[in-house]
């Protein structure tokens, strides 16, 4: 309150208190900013330190460690347990003395069933005996589809992870620096320096708080959507190969052997994650090749419409056993004949029934069971 009874004088007085008071705002705000920068500075130092891991790397490793430990535990109690007895038709390979062959025949196996995951043409009921012949020289060309693959399936997956953990870091980084303006290094819900302000175009006057606006211009708005959206397509890449891979891991005969070379039927809970992949690379298809588009939906109905007829023809195959077992000769003569004779000496058809045992000895003489039932 100004008290005087010159007019003049008072009004005077009180321009001089409020520039004071100004001056003490302005003067208290720098010392506020030069703490804040000092601070920042600090936290982000402590940021570029290597050896002190941040909070998220923390919970990840930890989630990993449970995952690994429960895991190692399950398949120690498994491999405990007595192991599934199958003979040597059902998976030769488990049976072949030669480590070079089972190793090069087994890394072969899951690049074989990801080619019938994505053109599942030729099926059968049972791929057991010769039906995948057994890879037994380095110079098989069936090797370096295996190390294309494999380096392929590498390469993606190490580029997804080290995208997520930069995306990770970014992330602590820039919650612990609170959105820090680049400019005054201020927080932006903070007071802001004039140098800010003119940097900016936002030039207030007054001192009241005020948001910054320098973070949406260096990073707007689409920068960090694009960016949240490559982080959740990298996060579920590595969700789809790991439903590809974990589900089918039991069935690879690297942590124990099993009484089949190749199941179709273990392939379904692998196809979830291919389904997730061909959805991510159809959406990013769709996303950069505007121009393609009309092309890409063409494409995309014709494979639908094959895969549709592909169903269709299966399940004819399955009507009945008889058209089962035929369905399978091009692919494992000697079980499908075998089966197929059965079928047709139960249903008195004795001729026929003889022609198929005859024909499933010429590709596998010693097969016990058909010459009994011949």
């Amino acid at each position: 309150m100004c008290i005087s009874t010159d007019i003049n004088n008072s009004r005077a007085f009180c321009d001089g208190s409020e520039i004071s008071r100004n001056f003490r705002k302005k003067l208290k705000i720098a010392r506020l900013s030069d703490k804040s920068y000092v601070t920042l500075k600090k936290n982000k130092q402590k940021d570029r330190n290597p050896s002190k891991p941040l909070p998220c790397e923390e919970k990840q490793a930890r989630s990993l460690l449970i995952l690994a430990s429960a895991l190692s535990i399950i398949l120690a109690a498994r491999l405990q347990s007595r192991t599934p007895h199958f003979s040597s038709a059902d998976n030769p390979t488990a049976r072949e003395t030669e480590l070079i062959t089972r190793f090069f025949t087994f890394c072969y196996l899951p690049v074989f069933n990801f080619w019938l995951l994505i053109f599942p043409n030729h099926l059968s009921f049972d791929w057991g005996m010769e039906a995948v012949p057994r890879i037994t020289t380095i110079r098989d060309s069936r090797n370096v589809i295996s190390l294309v693959f494999y380096y392929g399936l590498a390469h993606i997956l190490r580029k997804s992870l080290s995208r997520i953990r930069k995306k990770d870091r970014r992330g602590v980084r820039d919650k612990e620096d609170n959105n820090c303006c680049t400019v005054c290094h201020i927080n932006c819900s903070d007071i802001h320096s004039s140098s800010c302000r003119t940097s900016n175009n936002n030039n207030t006057t007054n001192f009241s708080s005020s948001l910054c606006v320098c973070y949406n211009f260096c990073r707007p708005l689409v920068v960090l959507r694009t960016e949240k959206r490559q982080h959740n397509s990298n996060s579920a890449i590595v969700l789809s190969f790991a439903f590809l891979a974990l589900p089918f891991l039991p069935a690879t005969n690297i942590l124990f052997y099993v009484g089949f070379v190749v199941a179709e039927r273990v392939l379904y809970l692998p196809s979830a994650g291919l389904c997730l992949l061909l959805g991510l690379a159809s959406g990013t298809l769709w996303e950069c090749y505007k121009r393609q588009r009309p092309l890409f939906l063409c494409g995309l109905v014709l494979v639908s419409v094959a895969f549709s007829a592909k169903t269709v023809f299966r399940n004819k195959d399955w009507h009945s056993e008889e058209a089962l077992y035929r369905s399978a000769i091009p692919i494992n003569p000697p079980k499908a004949y075998g089966n197929l004779g059965s079928v047709l000496s139960s249903q008195g058809r004795v001729d026929e029934a003889e022609t198929a045992f005859r024909k499933a000895l010429q590709h596998r003489p010693n097969m016990a069971d058909v010459h009994y039932n011949l």
